[in-house]
């Protein structure tokens, strides 16, 4: 599953590095930056918390990446701008 979060495209790239919040036991270079898979978005340091820790997503989630067999669909580079564009529509708001 966490590979599953890493493959997905990066949407909005931000510089920067997250710290582990739980305990400290990772850190992730632009660990802000928002993936998606055209359906759901999460931030890149979403992974390491599946990873280190086992965290939970939510069943939907679960259910639409295990029907695509946990490989990301493609998304064109329409579809990222457009999600993108989401994003930045959120920020004029």
């Amino acid at each position: 599953m966490s590979d599953y979060l890493k493959a997905a495209p990066v949407i909005i790239a931000l510089m920067g590095h997250t710290e582990d919040v739980v305990d400290g036991r990772f850190s992730v270079m632009g660990g802000s930056a928002i993936h998606s898979d055209g359906k759901y978005y999460w931030r890149r340091d979403t992974a390491e918390y599946v990873e280190t820790y086992g965290s939970l997503l939510p069943a939907e989630f679960i259910r639409h990446g295990a029907a695509h067999g946990w490989t990301v669909p493609p998304l064109t580079d329409d579809e990222i701008a457009d999600i993108d564009d989401f994003f930045m529509s959120l920020r004029r708001s």
